[in-house]
C-alpha cells in the first residue's frame, strides 16, 4: 500500500509540475499561439511562399519586448535568421519577412514596405496589415490568409499552402 501511494505521489507531482510549467511559459508572454509553435509553423510555411530565404525582421512596441525576445529565440531555434526593432524604427526592418508583434500600430505594416508581414493577431490579417497568421482557434493553432494583402504585395505563394490555411479576403 506505501508503494501505491508513493507512486501517486510521485505521478500527482509530476503532473503538477508539467502544469506549472505549461501555464507559467503561457502567462509570461502575450502571445495567442506559443512562440516556438509559431516559428515552427511559420518555418513550414515559408517552403510555399516564394520569397528568398526567410529573414525575419521582428517589429514590436514597448509593451511588446518580452513576447519579441520569446519569437527571435524561438525563430533562431528552428534555424531562421531574426533580428528585432521597434515600431519607431519599421521603415528600417531589413528582413523580407516582417512579423507585427500585437500591440504595434496597423500604420507600421505601410511601413515596411513590400514585404510578406505575418503576425499572431487576427486583428492585423482581417484589417490587411498582415497577410498570414497564426491564430489561437479553440486551444489549437489555426493558420489564416490574406489573399488580398498578399497580391497586393506581389508576393508569389504556392496554392497548396492554402490548403492549410483559411483565407480572409
Amino acid at each position: 500500500m506505501t508503494s501505491l501511494v508513493k507512486r501517486f505521489a510521485t505521478s500527482s507531482f509530476l503532473a503538477l509540475a508539467v502544469c506549472a510549467l505549461f501555464v507559467n511559459t503561457a502567462s509570461a508572454q502575450d502571445l495567442d499561439v506559443p512562440a516556438n509553435l509559431q516559428a515552427a509553423i511559420f518555418k513550414k510555411v515559408f517552403a510555399y511562399v516564394k520569397i528568398g530565404p526567410p529573414k525575419i525582421t521582428v517589429v514590436h512596441s514597448a509593451a511588446g519586448t518580452k513576447s519579441k525576445d520569446d519569437l527571435l529565440a524561438q525563430f533562431k531555434n528552428v534555424g531562421l535568421e531574426a533580428d528585432a526593432v521597434d515600431e519607431a524604427n519599421a521603415a528600417k526592418a531589413a528582413g523580407n519577412v516582417v512579423y507585427l508583434v500585437p500591440g504595434v500600430s496597423t500604420a507600421v505594416a505601410k511601413k515596411v514596405g513590400k514585404k510578406f508581414i505575418i503576425t499572431c493577431s487576427k486583428d492585423f490579417i482581417t484589417d490587411g496589415a498582415a497577410m498570414m497568421a497564426i491564430i489561437n482557434a479553440g486551444g489549437k493553432p489555426s493558420l489564416l490568409a490574406n489573399t488580398t494583402s498578399i497580391g497586393a504585395a506581389g508576393i508569389e505563394v504556392d496554392p497548396q499552402l492554402f490548403r492549410i490555411a483559411s483565407q480572409v479576403k
